[in-house]
């Protein structure tokens, strides 16, 4: 089983390596690709719980944003969402099933949290978001560099929580949802995002209060989303949320942290 997590994670690695480098298409499409297997995963689980979520606007909903985005027509993504929201509303108002209220916000919870969360991915690797905000603090490439920092952070909340949690860890924080979490651990994974965010940016040569703030954002925002996912898995009764990655479980697995903690930093950059 470490064999094949290492295996997985090598090559995981080696391919975020090249989709962040090239960018374009086959970043964006990547991160789609993600995005729909991420879906899929969410419905799965609440199948489980014996919700059944509309298939019917599912997929096609996040297959119509996800390729806005691909080819970067982020209003027209945006606007997709609204008239969405809008037509479910119009359904739930002439349907005659009771519990379709129940559906209809578990679907919205779902697309939501999936499709949200890997946006901002691609928009924060997206160096025209930055020019047109005036945020191009980096003369070239400063998705790459902004992206990287997130990632960083987020590895480095888990790492820092993991040893901080192993050497000091007594005050368990939600034993119900994840019985492992402890006080301690959050505390050394926050201080160690925010150390990770201050050396990346002496080494990148990015403002040093965004590398502080991001790393403070990433140090409370990636626990929760791994919270949130861990209770996920537990009410529907799953140890993983899929398969797709050998040895680690599904992408709501890999990126649970990220899809809390890619939004807050896009919204952060923007504001």
């Amino acid at each position: 089983m470490l064999k094949t997590r290492v295996i997985t994670a090598i090559v995981g690695i080696c391919i975020a390596i090249g989709a962040i480098t090239y960018g374009g298409l086959l970043y964006n499409g990547l991160v789609a690709l993600l995005a729909i297997v991420g879906w899929r995963e969410f419905l799965v689980m609440m199948k489980r719980r014996k919700i059944e979520l509309p298939y019917v606007w599912g997929y096609p909903a996040v297959i119509i944003v996800m390729g806005c985005l691909l080819a970067g027509a982020y209003t027209t993504a945006l606007s997709a969402m609204v008239v969405l929201y809008l037509l479910l509303g119009v359904y739930y108002t002439f349907s005659a099933r009771s519990n379709e209220l129940t559906a209809i916000a578990y679907g919205c919870l779902g697309f939501t949290y999936t499709v949200s969360g890997m946006a901002a991915l691609i928009l924060l690797r997206d160096h025209t978001v930055y020019e047109v905000f005036r945020l191009s603090f980096i003369p070239t490439s400063p998705g790459v560099y902004y992206l990287w920092l997130l990632l960083l952070c987020t590895w480095a909340s888990d790492t820092f929580a993991y040893f901080a949690g192993r050497l000091w860890g007594k005050r368990k924080i939600v034993p119900r949802i994840s019985p492992n979490k402890t006080l301690e651990g959050f505390i050394g994974g926050f201080i160690g995002c925010i150390c990770t965010g201050l050396l990346y940016a002496f080494i990148a040569g990015i403002a040093v209060h965004d590398g502080i703030a991001i790393g403070a954002l990433v140090g409370v925002t990636a626990p929760l989303g791994d919270l949130f996912e861990s209770k996920l898995k537990r009410d529907s009764g799953v140890k993983d949320s899929g398969v797709l990655l050998p040895g680690h479980g599904g992408v709501l697995d890999r990126f649970d942290s990220l899809l809390f903690a890619a939004p807050l930093t896009l919204v952060y950059l923007l504001v």
